[in-house]
């Protein structure tokens, strides 16, 4: 997960927690160059790595997945940094599963990969006539998942955990939080 400055924490955190009980691993990359991410709503995180230390150039050949949290200015300052739309572009010409919730779409739709694609976003994140835009809490369209806010944060990360651990392993997580998935 690239993270920068202003990121929503609902949406990160739950992406993580969801994602570790399903037993994925989960590495948090500040994409600030320090080791502490300020939310924005005034919740700091310590991430697992800082891009150029841990993470670098070569992650789409490292990891399975990569996810973008939405929240002001996070999402901007990702859609306008190269490192993170280069990062998307590598992860998905690989077939990997490249995620973005709230704002975040923006990252990839920069990357030019939400061109002749379903997907969603908060509303005007992007620019729903360059996509087949859905109101729906979640899309996946092939190894592209999207989705649009703090209140389809779980469904999101369910998504994702199904695409990485398997629709058994994200059941059983739903199930352990007592949430109904739809």
């Amino acid at each position: 997960m690239m993270v920068h400055d202003g990121f929503e924490e609902v949406e990160a955190l739950t992406t993580v927690d969801i994602l570790r009980r399903a037993g994925v691993a989960v590495t948090v990359c500040s994409m600030t160059g320090r080791n502490v991410l300020h939310g924005s709503h005034g919740i700091d995180v310590a991430a697992d790595a800082v891009f150029g230390r841990m993470v670098n150039e070569d992650c789409a050949d490292a990891f399975d997945a990569l996810a973008f949290p939405g929240g002001l200015p996070n999402a901007h300052t990702l859609r306008d940094d190269t490192r993170a739309t280069d990062a998307a572009k590598a992860f998905y010409a690989k077939g990997k599963i490249v995620c973005a919730i709230c704002a975040a779409p923006c990252v990839l739709e920069k990357a030019g990969l939400l061109k002749g694609r379903r997907a969603t976003s908060y509303p005007g994140c992007v620019d729903e006539a360059a996509c087949g835009y859905s109101e729906e809490k979640v899309v996946r369209d092939g190894n592209v998942i999207t989705s649009r806010g703090v209140g389809t944060a779980l469904d999101f990360a369910l998504a994702i955990a199904e695409a990485l651990a398997g629709k058994q392993a994200a059941d059983k997580v739903a199930a352990s939080i007592l949430y109904k998935r739809s």
